[in-house]
């Protein structure tokens, strides 16, 4: 038994109206910089929908995530050392900008420098990489609320094994009530970005499970971008090194909660802590499809049970941390209420 400390997240979705003050919070903090304009740590999709960067669920296409293999094995989809060796030049699974979609902005001079004349002026898109002019083909939430047209609902991934029949139904319920999904990276328990990084960049913290990269060591392979099943890894081509969400860790450590989290207008996300045993993560991980779900909550120990507080203050759990383990309201909804 490894009993260890999460900070973990609970998103109702029933509550989620889709208004992006996530994201924007999120975007104004961490990722108003040169080099991580494309970014958004947090973003909220419509779906039925294509989501960012585009088909970011579909695996064949950017190979994240696990795969089993013969037994209880399992091996990163994309990267890994034999995989990574062979691409580490040239990632053919990497997503590129078009993928997210070019940042820009606006030639705003053009409106105050232009010369008078019969015709009003207009401030040229340019783009915030290149600086040249450039033709928007997408942006962050392009497809929000169906308003890129519901051809991007019906390449949502999700709905490749439904029929026609079932395809048109959805779409049809999509007309009367949206449904968003909310997401940031989900900090993993065993993280795919951790397990491919070459350089050894990124961590999983002991004390709260927060996952990081080390900017120093980092040295811009990018596995952890094609080794991320959510594509919630980015590269900041202005830096050079490889970015994510950092669960507002300065903000925890101050008794905070993160940005996206405390600026919530729903009140959809709830945060706490959770033990889990580390033991079962590789059985959890290599479970079937149908039992995916119950073996990991499995993993998620009863923080009043004496042989759990036991085996976790052995491990070095702080007292403080159980305490906010038995007080957390993500147990409860999780184990307790099967929310």
């Amino acid at each position: 038994m490894d009993i260890r400390a999460q900070i973990s997240m609970v998103f109702h979705l029933d509550k989620c109206i889709g208004c992006h003050t996530c994201s924007v919070a999120c975007k104004n903090i961490w990722t108003d910089r040169k080099g991580a304009e494309y970014m958004w740590w947090n973003n909220v999709e419509t779906k039925p929908g294509t989501g960012y960067p585009t088909k970011w669920e579909d695996q064949d296409i950017y190979q994240g995530g696990w795969t089993k293999k013969s037994g209880n094995d399992i091996s990163l989809r994309g990267a890994g050392k034999l995989r990574g060796l062979l691409n580490i030049f040239h990632n053919p699974n990497l997503p590129v900008i078009d993928d997210y979609y070019e940042p820009w902005t606006y030639k705003y001079t053009d409106l105050i420098d232009s010369p008078e004349d019969d015709d009003q002026p207009t401030a040229r898109p340019i783009s915030l990489i290149t600086g040249e002019p450039i033709d928007i083909k997408a942006g962050p939430n392009w497809d929000d609320d169906l308003s890129g047209t519901p051809d991007y609902a019906r390449n949502d991934p999700n709905l490749k094994n439904l029929t026609p029949a079932e395809q048109e139904a959805m779409f049809q319920l999509e007309q009367m009530a949206f449904f968003y999904l909310p997401r940031i990276c989900n900090h993993c328990l065993n993280p795919a970005c951790v397990a491919s990084c070459p350089s050894g960049a990124i961590y999983k913290r002991g004390e709260d499970g927060v996952v990081l990269i080390n900017q120093k060591v980092c040295r811009a392979w990018r596995m952890c971008v094609t080794a991320c099943p959510y594509k919630k890894s980015y590269f900041n081509w202005h830096t050079g090194k490889s970015e994510k969400c950092i669960l507002c860790y300065p903000r925890l450590e101050a008794g905070l909660a993160p940005a996206c989290m405390h600026s919530c207008v729903g009140r959809i996300r709830y945060l706490g802590v959770l033990l889990y045993d580390a033991d079962l993560i590789k059985d959890a991980a290599s479970a079937d499809d149908n039992q995916l779900i119950d073996k990991q909550l499995n993993i998620i120990q009863d923080p009043f049970d004496p042989k759990i507080i036991k085996a976790a203050i052995k491990n070095g759990v702080a007292d403080s941390t159980i305490k906010a383990a038995q007080d957390s309201p993500t147990y409860k909804f999780i184990k307790m209420w099967g929310l």
